[in-house]
């Protein structure tokens, strides 16, 4: 007979972590275009119209892109090769409560905000291994270009983008900034007009 206080002990167990395995199976987004090959961390292919959950980590293959709607109608693309992490994605319309952070670990990205980021506080971060990006109602590309890694405003607001050496904000569109390993983000310039084209090829569907 199993005893009584190890039988407590499961039900509590359970009790505590329903809650958490509900959170990671919860919907904040789909894919709404599939070019080449995408898949969860597990390995399991996607599919165009396929779940993204939260806490999911996403990839993409070679010579591939993704484009994922959130729940906000925010929306991020991913070029080849990429690694997108959902480390939060909570949004309650109801009660004007939202918060986005989103890590992407490698590759070419392209996002515009959703109505999470119109929020007091504007609660939306995207994450890359060399700073964090803060978004104020903006459409903007990261990846890597000319030798190093950049971030330019493509429409909107503006960017805050900060990590420990510094921080700046990016408030007219057209312009970028270089990140390098353990130095601040570089002064925004305005990037060429080919400068920004090779970047939003990078996350580009074919035709």
């Amino acid at each position: 007979m199993i005893p009584r206080r190890m039988c407590f002990a499961g039900l509590l167990l359970a009790f505590v972590l329903a809650p958490m395995t509900l959170a990671a199976q919860e919907k904040v987004g789909e894919v709404t275009r599939l070019e080449g090959r995408a898949a969860r961390g597990d390995g399991a292919d996607l599919a165009l119209g396929a779940p993204i959950r939260r806490f999911e980590t996403v990839l993409t293959g070679g010579l591939s892109r993704l484009e994922i709607t959130f729940v906000d109608n925010g929306v991020l693309v991913l070029g080849d090769n990429a690694r997108l992490v959902i480390d939060e994605y909570v949004y309650a319309p109801d009660a004007k409560r939202g918060n986005v952070a989103l890590s992407v670990v490698q590759g070419a990205f392209r996002a515009v905000s959703g109505r999470i980021a119109e929020l007091d506080g504007r609660p939306y971060r995207l994450r890359t291994p060399l700073a964090t990006i803060g978004i104020r109602g903006t459409e903007f590309w990261g990846g890597a270009i000319d030798g190093a890694f950049g971030v330019a405003l493509l429409e909107g607001a503006g960017l805050v983008i900060e990590n420990a050496q510094g921080r700046i904000e990016i408030a007219r569109v057209g312009d970028g900034t270089t990140l390098r390993a353990g130095q601040a983000p570089e002064a925004p310039i305005t990037w060429s007009p080919d400068k920004v084209a090779r970047a939003i090829a990078t996350v580009a569907f074919r035709p």
